[in-house]
């Protein structure tokens, strides 16, 4: 009997914990933004692109001496970075980088905002063919700050892509 008090105590504990981790990140916010009148220098990273069919593809611009860095959450083999890079030649690296599938149809430009609307970075993403892919933009990309001027970014493939390429509810890979 005591064992599982103390066993029920100990996992209410590790619940808890968790959850005040999860609920103490703060998640950033994106929006559409125009590619013109982008100024200044930048570090580009290019994620994704390694293989045939590989939609999982963004290229974050980050500008030079911004407040934050980005840590991608990806193993470093996933991404390579562009350093030193004016505007226009960061939007055309972006650009040609996500654009090399046969389903892209265009790009989609936005701007990563602080919680005081700051610009923390700026994302290049594709958007490809809906009927190939269940949806045009395929990508779920979660920013969040992790102190030290550090924003944290997972990229991940949204549910209808990750379906038709894992599975679906009945376990038929396509």
């Amino acid at each position: 009997m005591r064992t599982s008090i103390i066993r029920s105590a100990v996992l209410l504990f590790i619940v808890l914990f968790c959850a005040a981790c999860s609920f103490n990140r703060t998640s950033l916010h994106e929006e559409l933004a125009e590619k013109s009148g982008l100024s200044g220098t930048f570090t580009v990273i290019l994620y994704g692109a390694h293989y045939y069919n590989d939609i999982a593809t963004v290229a974050f611009l980050v500008p030079d001496g911004a407040k934050y860095a980005l840590e991608i959450y990806s193993p470093d083999y996933n991404y390579r970075t562009l350093r030193g890079l004016t505007a226009p030649e960061a939007i055309r690296a972006g650009e040609k980088f996500i654009s090399w599938h046969p389903e892209y149809l265009r790009s989609q430009f936005s701007r990563v905002l602080d919680g005081s609307g700051k610009v923390v970075a700026y994302e290049i993403r594709p958007i490809y063919n809906q009927i190939t892919f269940g949806v045009g933009d395929v990508m779920d990309i979660d920013y969040f700050l992790q102190g030290n001027n550090m924003v944290g970014v997972h990229v991940n493939l949204a549910e209808p892509a990750r379906r038709i390429f894992m599975g679906d509810d009945q376990g038929k890979v396509h």
